[in-house]
C-alpha cells in the first residue's frame, strides 16, 4: 500500500516523453498547482532541480546528557541533578532541511549523497553528455529519489514490441537503498519497467553511504557498460523469448506452476485464498488471449512473461499507488525476482 497521496505524486513525480509513453494513473491537473507534472518530451533539468531537488539532507548533531559538577552543569534531570549535554559522536539524525522530516538515525560514519549531486551531476559525468530525462521523483516524503535518463527514440525489436533503454539512479536518504546506477529497458508496449534484461548479473554500480564514497566515473561506465550495449542484450533475450514455442498444454502447465491453486480445505481462509487464487488465473488466461499487451505473442515465451509481468504491474492489487508500487519493486528488485522466476519456468537460466 502507499503512503503517498494524489497531491504527493502530481507535485513530487516528473513524467517525461508522455507523447509517447502516455499519462501516470495518477495524474490530476487540478493537484498539480501552476506547473503540470507531465511533459510532451525530457524533462528540463532546471525543472527537476527546483520542483523535486531544492532542498537538502542535513545531519544534525545530537547531544546526551550526563551527569556533572554544579560547576558545569548547563540543565537538570527529572530528579533536579545537575547535567551537561556532550555531543554523540556515535549517531547522528538526518533530516529535510526544508521540511525538518525525520529521515533517520545514522552512525558516526554515515555519508549523505544530496540528490543533486549524485543523480544529476554524476549522470552528466557518466553519460559525459547532454542527458534526457524520462522521470524523476521522490517517494517516501523524500526519503527516496530516482532519475531516469533515456534516449528518446524507441528501438524497434519485433513488429509493435519496441524498448527505449534508459539508466536509472536511485539513492536515499531513509536508509532504504544504496546509491545505485543501473541500466534497464522500458516495454513501450506495454510501459512495464524492466530491469536491464532482467538479468541476475544486471549491470549496475552501486555505492553505500559510509565514510569517504564517493564515485569513480570510469569504474562506474566500465560496470554500467552503457545504455547501448543494453540494447543488444535486450534484443537478444526478446529475440529468443518470441522464437521459443509454448503450447497450450505447456501455459497450462506454467500457470499452475507459477500461479498454483490450493486444494480446498475446511481450514479458515481458505475458500478465500483458493477464490482468489483462481481469479488470478483467470485474469492471467485473459491476458495472454485477447489483451493488447499480450496476446500478439501468444504462443511463446515472451508472451508467457509479457502476462505475468504486465498482471503484476497492472492488474493485481490496487490501482492506487500503482506507480509508486512499481517504482519501488524496481529499486528494490521484485521485478527482476518475479521475472526471473518466470524465465528459470520458461527453461531460460542465468537471466
Amino acid at each position: 500500500m502507499t503512503t503517498e497521496t494524489l497531491e504527493w505524486l502530481n507535485r513530487n513525480t516528473l513524467i517525461g516523453y508522455a507523447e509517447k509513453r502516455g499519462r501516470a494513473w495518477h495524474r490530476r491537473a487540478e493537484l498539480q498547482g501552476a506547473e503540470p507534472n507531465h511533459y510532451p518530451g525530457a524533462i528540463p533539468i532546471d525543472d527537476v532541480l527546483h520542483r523535486l531537488f531544492d532542498w537538502e539532507a542535513v545531519a544534525v548533531q545530537l547531544y546526551a546528557q550526563i551527569p556533572c559538577d554544579l560547576t558545569e552543569a548547563t540543565a537538570v534531570d527529572e530528579h533536579g541533578r545537575p547535567t551537561k549535554f556532550v555531543p554523540d559522536s556515535g549517531v547522528k539524525k538526518i533530516i529535510r532541511s526544508d521540511t525538518g522530516k525525520n529521515f533517520r538515525y545514522a552512525g558516526g560514519g554515515y555519508q549523505i549523497h544530496q540528490y543533486q549531486e549524485w543523480l544529476i551531476n554524476a549522470l552528466k559525468d557518466i553519460i559525459d553528455d547532454d542527458i534526457n530525462i524520462g522521470s524523476a521523483g521522490l517517494l517516501r516524503d523524500g526519503g527516496v529519489a530516482f532519475v531516469t535518463i533515456e534516449i528518446p527514440d524507441t528501438i524497434e525489436i519485433l513488429e509493435g514490441f519496441g524498448v527505449r533503454p534508459h539508466l536509472l539512479a536511485s539513492t536515499s536518504h531513509n536508509g532504504q537503498y544504496a546509491t545505485a546506477y543501473k541500466t534497464v529497458a522500458t516495454f513501450v508496449v506495454c510501459d512495464n519497467t524492466h530491469e536491464m534484461a532482467l538479468r541476475e548479473n544486471t549491470p549496475q554500480f552501486k555505492l553505500r553511504h559510509c565514510k569517504n564514497s564517493k564515485l569513480r566515473l570510469q569504474s562506474a561506465r566500465d560496470a554500467l557498460q552503457i545504455v547501448h550495449r543494453m540494447t543488444d542484450d535486450i534484443r537478444a533475450l526478446v529475440t529468443e523469448l518470441s522464437e521459443l514455442k509454448v503450447s497450450n498444454t505447456e501455459w497450462n502447465r506454467l500457470l499452475d506452476e507459477l500461479s498454483p491453486i490450493p486444494e480446498l480445505t475446511k481450514e479458515p481462509n481458505n475458500k478465500k485464498l483458493v477464490a482468489k487464487a483462481i481469479a488470478k488465473q483467470s485474469e492471467l488466461r485473459n491476458l495472454y488471449d485477447s489483451d493488447d499487451r499480450v496476446a500478439p505473442w501468444k504462443g511463446s515465451g515472451l508472451g508467457v512473461l509479457q502476462a505475468f509481468n504486465t498482471h503484476r504491474q497492472h492488474v493485481d492489487g490496487k490501482d492506487r499507488g500503482r506507480d509508486q508500487r512499481n517504482m519501488l519493486h524496481t529499486l528494490g528488485r521484485v521485478t527482476r525476482r518475479e521475472d526471473a522466476k518466470v524465465l528459470a519456468a520458461l527453461g531460460i537460466r542465468g537471466r
